[in-house]
């Protein structure tokens, strides 16, 4: 019996949030689920297990569990100034010092520090149930963790890996962690998914007809622009805004206050491309484009005098950039070098950002999908694997990738654990949702139902996939609740 989840980004949250002052409230969002829903999960787990007949839990967590790229501390707390955009063979004393002080910062976080003995528990083949007593699960247990892009540095060095199997309840043997598994009796394979996204990966497969089943390390090993993106980007905008207008006016202003929590929630939208369309186009409250707009490019005009010459942006951007063809990476580059926002404080007018971002988004649209990639992996051609397990898209989906002699063959979404902010098809409103996702693979000689005893099973899965929300109305209109699920 395997179990699949990926994608549960637990964060540090602390280091964004801007205390009370006065009258004014904190102003403080909140990713990390509660731990009831994990617990819940690893209960159904249990039910199943004797259900199914099952013969053994492989649990994995696929990646980007520990967030370590989207945090505030990277510019609030890092007195070194250091970056994760190197190597993980290659990490300073003074960057893994900081990463072991990130990762204790969100394993105590308050969700967090509740969802690990969850995990830890499991780990020890026990579990908590609805009663909330402690109960010996029916099987035997082993938990695995692949790292993603956003935890790579879970790899970079042993104290860094024991810290990431203290958190996580497993054994300390001081081995890297796999950056793939196969599990021939349940006929999968479970990668991450960044493999399949140039932008999160360090190269690039798109060229590659047959994808193998083993990747050189150092594609794990090596930075990719999606590092520069969260951290530089993501984790560095609301440091800039709190900076930029100050705490005590934030907490004053409704505007500042709503824009600055799209700065914290950004990264949970899909396609990120979307970015300018979910600052500008703002659903809930009175304010129009294009004074959201004159909000935002002070802040904007910051971060780029802060990135503008930085060596790995520019060079993550020549890598990217296609020779004797304009595009809008050559739009790019010719912004850094020439540097007009210091001439210009307004040079960037509203109309021509809504270009770019329509721009942005059709190169989106054009980019191939996951689908392709798994389609085109060595073990897939050659049916010994019916299923790809990956996550990283945050969007949780089945889809048939072969049918042929060797039978179906599916690549399966883990999706996400966390919010997920979906968009209108004109990427003029937003909403947002919880999701929580997992995929359940059985071997021969589980989960047979109703099979005679001498037929020969295969290979069975159930996927789940859960979505949930919840409103309330307030003076400020509708909004969305924490369910606690």
């Amino acid at each position: 019996m395997l179990v699949v989840l990926s994608d549960l980004h637990f964060e540090e949250e602390a280091s964004n949030h801007i205390p009370g002052s006065g009258s004014q409230p904190a102003l403080a969002f909140k990713r990390n689920l509660p731990a009831a829903p994990y617990r819940l999960l690893v209960e159904q787990l249990a039910v199943e297990a004797k259900r199914n007949n099952a013969q053994k839990l492989e649990f994995v967590l696929a990646g980007d569990i520990f967030d370590l790229h989207r945090s505030g501390l990277w510019f609030n707390d890092n007195e070194n100034d250091v970056r994760p955009y190197v190597s993980s063979t290659q990490i300073s004393p003074e960057l893994e010092a900081f990463t072991l002080r990130l990762l204790e910062g969100i394993v105590n976080e308050d969700n967090v520090k509740d969802v690990l003995p969850v995990f830890r528990l499991l780990a020890n083949g026990r579990y908590i149930d609805s009663r909330q007593k402690e109960q010996p699960f029916p099987v035997p247990v082993e938990v695995h963790y692949i790292p993603g892009n956003h935890d790579r540095l879970a790899n970079a060095s042993p104290a860094v890996r024991q810290a990431v199997r203290k958190a996580l309840g497993l054994a300390d043997h001081g081995a890297a962690f796999p950056n793939a598994m196969t599990f021939d009796d349940e006929r999968a394979l479970v990668r991450h998914g960044h493999e399949y996204d140039y932008a999160n990966f360090s190269v690039s497969l798109h060229q590659e007809e047959t994808i193998p089943l083993h990747l050189p390390v150092h594609y794990y090993q090596d930075p990719a622009f999606g590092d520069l993106v969260t951290v530089e980007i993501a984790s560095q905008l609301p440091a800039l805004f709190r900076r930029h207008y100050g705490d005590d006016a934030i907490l004053a202003d409704q505007t500042l206050r709503a824009l600055y929590l799209r700065l914290l929630e950004f990264d949970d939208l899909r396609p990120l491309t979307a970015l300018f369309n979910y600052f500008v186009y703002a659903d809930g409250w009175t304010i129009d484009k294009e004074d959201a707009w004159d909000v935002i490019v002070p802040v904007v005009i910051d971060l780029l005098e802060n990135i503008y010459d930085d060596p790995f942006l520019l060079y993550w951007l020549d890598r990217f950039d296609q020779p004797w063809r304009l595009d809008l990476i050559d739009a790019v580059q010719a912004v850094l070098a020439a540097k007009p926002w210091r001439w210009d404080s307004r040079f960037i007018p509203l109309d021509v950002a809504e270009k770019v971002s329509k721009i942005a988004l059709r190169s989106t649209a054009k980019q191939p999908a996951t689908e392709q990639y798994a389609a085109r992996e060595s073990s897939i051609l050659s049916g010994r694997h019916r299923y790809v397990i990956a996550g990283h898209t945050h969007k949780p989906r089945i889809s048939l990738i072969a049918n042929d002699q060797q039978g179906e063959r599916y690549y399966v979404d883990t999706g996400t654990w966390r919010n997920r902010v979906l968009a209108t098809f004109d990427y003029r409103q937003f909403g947002r949702l919880k999701s929580l996702n997992y995929m359940v693979a059985y071997g021969p000689n589980e989960d047979r139902g109703l099979l005679p005893d001498n037929h020969l099973k295969i290979a069975s899965f159930d996927y789940w996939s859960g979505l949930t929300q919840g409103w309330e109305r307030d003076r400020q209109g509708i909004k969305s609740i924490d369910k606690q699920r």
